[in-house]
């Protein structure tokens, strides 16, 4: 491989600002527990209780590594984890910087980092694929946001599970296995950020960051209970290629409260020179968490218009309209007008309505496109990995090989094609959020999804009779990666012992607005302690 700045990741070095403290501090009143119970705490709690040196980073990494000893080999939520004595050496430098009072925002927090395009220099990164894995592949430089989180303190134990390439709603893959929810072994965590939303659910670590393409940060959230949220395309810079133009790809957070959400957004987003698409306006995330929200609309949107649903996740999301309204929210249930929308034969004129199918495929299509440019960019780079020799394919998810095919085959002009359907749902977003503040519905139709023995985990085929693809089809995250509008993923509820999970779709750019909505809900229905603590 060549040297930075390379294609594989062009900052070898930040060129932005660490951002100033968190003020005010945020408030904390009660006793500190103990041992492996301060994993059970909020990421908030912990910063609080180490500003006030009630605990240390040493003694909180300790009650973390021996959780993630005893739990992680259950849920597969860590596929690479740092040495001990690495983190637990970390945790002595924050000390340090809290004596010294020259902490910095995350000091001494532990984070899981997802093993996608989310560099960590020298840390092996395998995608969650069979021959990287088997290569060793270990990037050269940070990722942008990830060198972020670094800098402003926080500790890295370790790589999360991710299907192969992200390429489904599910995470598994033949190089690592099934990556659990915490609520139930034989199920699986979602995906594709799977392993860092199983690892913030199971009190594995207090925050973790993933990625956002079709709705990976959103479709775990929703399985494991926890809140997955897809910024504003642009909010959360990235310097990694493959960079898509669509669908829309961004980094996220996961946590288990809104405030911690808002905690990893004050320190991953912001404009950067290395991202010609970066947002160029900065937001104060967790000074916009007022919980005021009266005169609020929503537009409830239930099945998208073209979605089949679980009867059972509908009657949760319902069950939790009235929480939402007590908030001083106004709820419609409208029509979002995408079973209006046409689909055309390329070069033709003739149109006809579209699916959730059509939806489903231009996803998987301009999906494919970007795995078969990234078995380019491999190449290019002098990896040394051709995803499509026959050694190699033969080690891939048969479905992900068929997606480099497929964009393999597909022509600019197809490609390109897809554009008009998926400008036609940014449209139709657009048109509802100029009457309503946010678009609610259910994150995905189905209720959970049983883990395969064969690495092959994927969502069901159909809900309710009606054919779904199984790869993304069963998931209502992937048009806002159409869109780019900021959506988040926050606990509606319980059905039996699976939790369901709600999506706000709001306003293009304006992300603190709809994590303040999402933190006025999570007041009068607070679901952190909901979440099993084995």
């Amino acid at each position: 491989m060549g040297t930075a700045p390379s294609l594989l990741g062009l900052s070898a070095t930040p060129a932005y600002a660490v951002p100033p403290p968190i003020d005010p501090p945020l408030p904390y009143t009660g006793q500190p527990p103990a041992g492996e119970d301060l994993c059970f705490l909020p990421a908030t709690v912990q910063l609080e209780l180490l500003r006030r040196r009630k605990v240390s980073a040493v003694e909180l990494t300790r009650a973390h590594l021996a959780r993630i000893t005893r739990i992680n080999p259950a849920i597969n939520a860590f596929v690479y984890l740092v040495p001990a004595e690495q983190v637990l050496a970390a945790a002595a430098a924050a000390d340090q910087r809290y004596r010294r009072g020259t902490q910095r925002p995350l000091e001494g927090l532990l984070i899981g980092i997802k093993d996608l395009f989310d560099y960590v220099a020298g840390m092996p990164n395998s995608f969650g694929s069979k021959p990287f894995r088997d290569l060793a592949f270990i990037p050269p430089v940070t990722s942008v946001y990830v060198q972020r989180l670094l800098d402003a303190g926080a500790i890295v134990v370790g790589k999360t599970a991710t299907a192969e390439f992200g390429h489904k709603g599910t995470t598994d893959s033949l190089a690592y296995g099934p990556t659990s929810t915490p609520w139930d072994l034989n199920y699986n965590a979602g995906g594709s950020s799977g392993g860092s939303a199983a690892a913030v659910a199971a009190y594995l670590v207090p925050l973790a960051q993933g990625s956002d393409a079709g709705g990976s940060v959103r479709i775990p959230a929703a399985l494991c209970g926890v809140v997955g949220f897809k910024p504003s395309q642009g909010r959360i810079p990235q310097d990694a290629p493959p960079l898509p133009h669509t669908p829309m790809l961004t980094p996220g957070p996961i946590a288990r409260t809104i405030t911690d959400t808002a905690l990893l957004m004050q320190v991953m987003a912001g404009p950067s020179p290395l991202d010609a698409f970066s947002l160029l306006d900065a937001e104060q995330y967790l000074r916009a968490l007022t919980g005021r929200v009266r005169n609020v609309r929503i537009a409830y949107c239930p099945d998208l218009d073209v979605f089949p649903l679980d009867p059972r996740v509908r009657q949760t999301v319902d069950a939790a309209l009235d929480t939402i309204r007590s908030a001083g929210v106004h709820i419609d249930t409208v029509s979002l007008g995408l079973d209006q929308l046409q689909v055309h034969p390329l070069h033709s004129g003739t149109g006809r309505p579209a699916t959730q199918r059509d939806l489903a495929d231009l996803w998987l299509m301009q999906q494919s496109v970007l795995y078969a440019h990234g078995r380019d960019l491999f190449l290019v780079e002098g990896v040394g990995v051709d995803l499509l020799a026959d050694d190699i394919a033969e080690q891939l998810a048969p479905e992900f090989a068929e997606m480099i095919r497929r964009g393999d085959a597909t022509s600019a002009a197809a490609y390109r094609h897809g554009d008009f359907l998926r400008i036609a749902v940014h449209a139709a977003f657009e048109r509802t959020l100029a009457r309503y503040d946010a678009i609610l519905s259910p994150t995905v139709a189905t209720l959970a999804v049983p883990n395969a023995a064969d690495g092959g985990t994927l969502g069901p085929a159909d809900i309710g009779g009606v054919a779904v693809d199984p790869q993304i089809g069963w998931c209502l995250t992937y048009p806002a990666n159409f869109s780019g509008h900021p959506a988040i993923s926050i606990p509606a509820g319980q059905h039996g012992h699976f939790p369901v999970g709600m999506q706000l779709i709001g306003r293009r750019g304006h992300d603190a607005a709809l994590l303040n909505l999402a933190y006025a809900i999570e007041r009068r229905r607070p679901w952190a302690t909901d979440l099993p603590r084995h």
